[in-house]
């Protein structure tokens, strides 16, 4: 059976790393490795790495944070099977996870292929202010829950950092850049991670606003393949349209949905107006500005 590198970067998240490896240490596949990188952590995570006793597992440890694309590149130099598989310390993977991700490529032709991920548990409803990072379906290319052959980066070099580290988008452009490249893809809904439990704070929300600023770029480097994943680009233009229809109501949306704040039990006024209507302005303005630096047209 095929072998696989299963890749974990890692920053200062030591009580959720425990938990992804627990879950790759069960994983059912007779043929895989996790590869952890240690990307300059300072809260004890190199030292209960150390404690590992798990052959499958090897550490690398980065001598300074150098940045999730880093520490995903280097996993993959140390990895000695012809899969790469990816995961966040952050996620929980059922145990068939690689099993899954791994049955499209007996087709020579696939070139990756995108695992499902969900919230928590099957079927968790969650509310605001906590940060639901979901990919149902694996229609969409997050580095959280992905397996790539290893020839794809031999062909076309690893993660970059520079723009797309900062607006959390550099896995997304990977796979565009893979697609271009001629790589062909699957999804594999039967793949699944779990995103563990995690809250916005006001920085955190403010900051994520800058996420959508990926795509004036993106459809400037590769304008015939951006839109390959069904991104939240309409009629090639527009970002979200909903959320112009969210500003315009927003008289009426706000107070709706601080009740509904209120009603969950949440007291935060600060956190809630970062959101309504912050974040959605602040969005629309990262997006014109580099709309502008990219001359394209983006909304």
């Amino acid at each position: 059976m095929i072998g696989c590198s299963v890749i974990v970067p890692t920053y200062n998240r030591l009580p959720q790393l425990k938990q992804c490896l627990a879950a790759l240490a069960a994983l059912t596949h007779p043929n895989y490795e996790v590869i952890v990188i240690n990307d300059g952590c300072t809260d004890g995570t190199k030292e209960y790495l150390t404690q590992l006793s798990d052959t499958r597992f090897k550490v690398v440890n980065l001598p300074q944070n150098l940045g999730v694309s880093e520490a995903r590149n280097r996993g993959v130099a140390e990895a000695n099977y012809p899969i790469v598989a990816f995961t966040d310390d952050d996620c929980i993977a059922e145990p068939t996870w690689v099993t899954e991700l791994l049955k499209p490529f007996t087709n020579e032709r696939i070139g990756f292929s995108i695992g499902a991920t969900e919230y928590v548990a099957h079927g968790y409803c969650g509310y605001f202010p906590e940060r639901i990072i979901q990919n149902q379906h694996g229609q969409f290319p997050g580095a959280g829950n992905i397996a790539y052959r290893k020839e794809v980066f031999a062909k076309i070099g690893g993660f970059k950092d520079e723009f797309f580290r900062l607006y959390h988008n550099e896995d997304s452009e990977f796979a565009v850049r893979a697609v271009a490249a001629g790589f062909t893809y699957v999804s594999c809904p039967a793949a699944v991670v779990f995103h563990q439990a995690s809250t916005w704070t006001v920085r955190s929300l403010l900051n994520s606003a800058k996420n959508s600023t990926v795509w004036p770029v993106m459809k400037k480097l590769y304008p015939h393949h951006y839109r390959c994943f069904n991104p939240p680009v309409y009629w090639n233009a527009v970002v979200m349209p909903q959320e112009y229809l969210y500003l315009l109501l927003s008289p009426i949306l706000i107070p709706l949905l601080l009740v509904r704040y209120l009603w969950h039990g949440k007291r935060d006024m600060k956190l809630f107006f970062a959101k309504w209507p912050v974040w959605l302005v602040l969005k629309r303005y990262y997006i014109y500005r580099e709309a502008l630096r990219q001359n394209v047209f983006i909304l």
